[in-house]
């Protein structure tokens, strides 16, 4: 409802702000500094002059609010467990929406933490964690059980979810894999795909690089790519 919410921030009710965007999804301070907003091209606003900046508006709102002030609504629970298997935006966004439906709801990740490619594939100067950190946290107030560092196939198999109480699984595990050139060179050492390397950043297991970087590529991930390298000692990004 971005009428709504955008009316909400004008007249400075940042809460009502929030309230009216979490009644969509769970994360209103994180999509307020990473969301793409290509709707703001086909704003009709353009026509007059320029677009409503609706990802800045829903960040303003965000950052002035503190969720735990914001009163679960009355939730009437439902006899039935479901599983989720990832905790990154598709499977934390599942989890909100069944728990607000009153489904017991239980979240496992087999990295450290949670937030899946929030966390492990955006840069903390694009993405704060003390911002993703409290929306996630958020979801422990609507009854979300979220268990880390618990792979399934390894730790746990979907049969044990069954027996453990599981009516449904969600699989959310992402698409951690990158695409690849399939040219001469492509496994020589020094050569990462970004996800690899952008991962790798955010586990604590790379802390510096140096000398010149290369990225092939123009888009978000290149940039991330780029301007990490550039943060962790590179003399050069291209």
């Amino acid at each position: 409802n971005v009428q709504g919410y955008v009316a909400m921030v004008k007249k400075g009710k940042y809460r009502e702000a929030v309230e009216i965007i979490m009644e969509d999804l769970p994360f209103p301070g994180i999509l307020g500094r990473v969301c793409p907003h290509k709707c703001e091209q086909s704003c009709r606003r353009i026509e007059t002059d320029s677009a409503i900046s609706i990802r800045e508006l829903k960040r303003v709102a965000a950052d002035n609010v503190n969720l735990s002030d914001i009163p679960v609504p009355e939730i009437k629970p439902k006899d039935k467990k479901i599983a989720i298997i990832g905790s990154g935006p598709a499977g934390l966004t599942a989890a909100y929406f069944l728990a607000m439906e009153g489904y017991k709801v239980s979240v496992y990740e087999s990295m450290p933490e949670t937030g899946g490619m929030m966390r492990y594939g955006i840069p903390e100067h694009r993405l704060p964690r003390k911002v993703l950190d409290n929306e996630i946290e958020n979801l422990k107030r609507f009854g979300v059980e979220i268990h880390t560092n618990t792979s399934i196939g390894k730790d746990l198999s979907l049969q044990d979810l069954r027996d453990h109480g599981a009516d449904a699984v969600f699989l959310a595990v992402g698409a951690w894999k990158s695409l690849k050139l399939r040219i001469p060179g492509e496994e020589s050492e020094g050569v990462s795909d970004v996800t690899s390397f952008l991962k790798e950043v955010h586990l604590g297991n790379l802390k510096k690089v140096t000398g010149k970087v290369v990225v092939i590529g123009g888009g978000h991930s290149a940039l991330d790519g780029a301007r990490v390298a550039l943060r962790l000692g590179a003399d050069e990004a291209h």
